[in-house]
């Protein structure tokens, strides 16, 4: 068989569309959380919060997502990856929703940790199906695309 046509069987096998979904989840969590972060300047002006205040509510989603990310990695590999995937998708948009209806810096600090945990656990279960999913021969391309 020719090398386009191997290549040809391997797309095939493995369409893009099965990682659509993961594609999308990922925007959506790095835009979900993204936007709150560009909009918490607004709120310290219209809460009269102080620059700390907001930094430290900017700081808290990275930090909860550098300190749980190893521990869903390690969960990701007894459990497998669906359902710590789902379970960061669903603490994601639980996260979120609390961030909205939080008013009281304390809440939205545990609102912005909770997004950094989901994320957390999303990452490493999500790079674990774009790895499985993906031939051999593809990860770099598959997972350029997916960062990008």
């Amino acid at each position: 068989m020719s090398e386009s046509g191997s290549k040809t069987a391997a797309a095939q096998d493995h369409p893009r569309s099965q990682y659509w979904p993961l594609y999308a989840a990922g925007f959506v969590t790095a835009f979900g959380a993204h936007s709150i972060a560009a909009n918490l300047g607004a709120y310290g002006r219209e809460h009269h919060a102080t620059l700390l205040t907001v930094g430290l509510l900017l700081a808290i989603y990275g930090g909860a997502e550098f300190i749980l990310k190893p521990v869903f990695g390690a969960l990701v590999d007894r459990v497998g990856p669906r359902p710590v995937l789902l379970g960061g998708l669903v603490g994601f948009a639980a996260a979120s929703a609390a961030f909205v209806i939080a008013g009281d810096p304390g809440l939205l600090a545990v609102a912005r940790f909770g997004q950094g945990a989901a994320v957390a656990a999303f990452s490493p279960a999500a790079s674990t199906l774009v790895s499985r999913l993906t031939p051999t021969g593809g990860h770099g391309r598959r997972f350029g695309s997916y960062g990008a």
